[in-house]
This record gives structure tokens, sequence and C-alpha cells, in this order.
């Protein structure tokens, strides 16, 4: 693993008291909550944007986006914005909207598949779509030993990340020591999650749905910040 990685694991087994040399959790298991924590957010809200061009095609009305992306957020044609719509924005524009035909001037969106795009109207010639989209950050693979990829995400939700691999690490256990602990770390993740929503909304204001998250946190704070300091996994 990178040393970005081995930081934040690192940095998570010292809260999870999990610093001996047989511990209870194994790298490729805190590897694959970081990997999680990472795709939450990553698909939720978009931290990474990639660019792509589709060429349309005459009498073709859908096309599909990479497969990495989550959303579509821009699109243009001949230097020109295009306008994204819902299939119910454009039923309000034309009734027979699916039979038009001339210069794409409009990208219509399914909400429930948004990798599928269709352009509106559509075009008698090949004409080049350039989009940009919302993409989904890249699994962190184990192989035997170690991760194969790396965190792609700005380093400055790493604390989020490690509260993430804290909190879902908690749950391992059922005990309510350890509950009560995994609610407070998904809780300060959460935080970091809202932050990353609100700066989401205004870079792109306009085309971006952000899901919520939300994480019950516990009232009785005693020791340090995730509780008693005579749990087990007190440090």
């Amino acid at each position: 693993m990178g040393q970005r990685e081995q930081d934040i694991i690192s940095e998570a087994r010292i809260t999870l008291n999990d610093v001996s040399d047989n511990p209870r959790w194994s790298d490729e298991r805190l590897m694959k909550l970081l990997s999680d924590g990472q795709d939450e957010m990553g698909k939720a809200i978009p931290l990474l944007t990639s660019k792509c061009t589709i060429t349309t095609v005459p009498g073709q009305t859908e096309y599909r986006l990479p497969d990495d992306s989550v959303k579509l957020l821009r699109a243009s044609h001949a230097s020109t914005a295009l306008q994204l719509l819902s299939y119910d924005e454009i039923e309000r524009v034309s009734i027979g909207w699916e039979d038009d035909y001339g210069t794409v001037a409009s990208i219509i969106v399914n909400a429930l598949s948004q990798q599928t795009i269709r352009p509106y109207p559509m075009s008698k010639v090949s004409e080049p779509i350039k989009c940009r989209y919302h993409a989904r950050p890249t699994l962190l693979g184990w192989d035997g030993t170690d991760s194969e990829e790396e965190l792609s995400i700005n380093d400055m939700w790493d604390d989020g990340l490690k509260q993430y691999v804290i909190g879902m690490a908690f749950l391992d256990y059922g005990d309510e020591s350890s509950i009560s602990r995994s609610q407070i770390a998904l809780g300060l993740y959460g935080k970091e999650f809202k932050s990353a929503q609100n700066l989401a909304k205004k870079s792109f204001a306009k085309s971006v749905r952000v899901t919520g998250y939300q994480a019950r946190v516990s009232n009785s704070r005693r020791g340090d910040r995730y509780g008693s300091g005579s749990c087990r996994f007190g440090y």
C-alpha cells in the first residue's frame, strides 16, 4: 500500500487499540473499509470528474457514458453548452420529442439510469458531444499481501476516511461499547461527508444531486471522544 493509505490505517489502529503483533483487524480488512469509505463518498458526491467525447450516430437515440461514470455534469457541442433535461422537462417542451431531428441542443437524462444519455434532437449527421461526468473512484483491490491501487480522492478527506474505517471496524464487534464508539466515529465521518456535499453544491449547483448521510452519535461521552476510557478499545 502507498504511504497515504498506510498512514490512515496506522492512525486508525491507534484509536482501535490494535497495535500489537497479533492485530484483531488485518491490513486487508482495514483496506477494504478504506476502499468502501472512499467509494461511498465518491458515488454520492462528485469528488472526481472526468471527460469524454461522444460522437453521435445518425438515427441512434441513446449513448452510454464510460463505465466509471456516475452521472453527467456538463455537456457541450460546437463550443456551446447543452442544457441537461429530465424526461418530464423535455415532454413539456415537445410531446413528440422522440421523433425530432436537428442540431443537438439538449441532453436528456433518466434519473434512474444516469449513465445513459439521449441527445435532443436526434442528429442526422455525426456530431461530437463533449461531456464532463462525475466519476466513481477506483476500488482498492487486494493482491495477497498488499493493495493494488491507491486512493484517488483528494487527501483533504483523509480524516473522514479514517473515521469511516474506525467506525465500521468497531461494528465488527457487537458489544454495546463498540457500537457506541462506532456511532461517534461515523458521526465524525458524517461531518466530513456533509462538508464535501456543501462544496459540491457550490461547484455544481445546477446539475448535481447528492444523497444524504446520517449517523447516530452516542450521547454518553466519557474519557476520550470515542467513549469510555474503560472500554477494551480505549487508548
